[in-house]
């Protein structure tokens, strides 16, 4: 959350249409536009695969993505490592999902709720809900950077020793 967006209205300033609806916003967060919480999950993402990969190898690091010894040794269970090695890129692939609409869900649930509270009571009563969203944007950044980390250890942890 900018320090802006903790303003009462401030995703209230607007155009008006017509009808006298609230028809775009001129200001809002950076958070509550689903861009900026995709291009940080996109470098989170990038930045942990680039750590497995210089911790381990490309081969190393690939290869548990891409296990095909035991199909080139002959044995039929080898379509197993495969499987369970597209399911491991795929939940590479959903943590950019999951990290982006974690970010842009919370924050905008937060921006909506102020803007609730702002209409509806005055504004020394919605001091609370202020303090609040504060704490809120200060966990989420935590839980963002906490997951990004544990990411990063799995990705530079060798997965060589484990035996099934």
């Amino acid at each position: 959350m900018s320090p802006l967006g903790i303003l009462p209205l401030y995703s209230a300033i607007g155009f008006m249409n017509e009808e006298g609806h609230l028809s775009g916003t001129l200001l809002r967060n950076a958070n509550t536009d689903i861009n900026q919480p995709l291009a940080i999950a996109l470098i989170a993402v990038i930045v942990v695969e680039y750590w497995g990969i210089r911790a381990i190898g490309a081969r190393g690091y690939l290869g548990q993505f891409f296990n095909f010894k035991g199909l080139l040794k002959g044995r039929p269970l080898g379509i197993v490592d495969l499987f369970i090695g597209a399911l491991e890129l795929l939940s590479h692939l959903i943590r950019i999902l999951s990290f982006t609409f974690r970010l842009f869900g919370n924050m905008t649930a937060g921006e909506v709720l102020l803007l609730i509270v702002a209409f509806l009571v005055p504004f020394i009563l919605a001091v609370p809900f202020y303090g609040l969203e504060l704490l809120i944007g200060f966990m989420q950044a935590l839980i963002f950077a906490g997951l990004t980390l544990a990411f990063g250890v799995t990705a530079m942890t060798p997965h060589e020793g484990e035996h099934s």
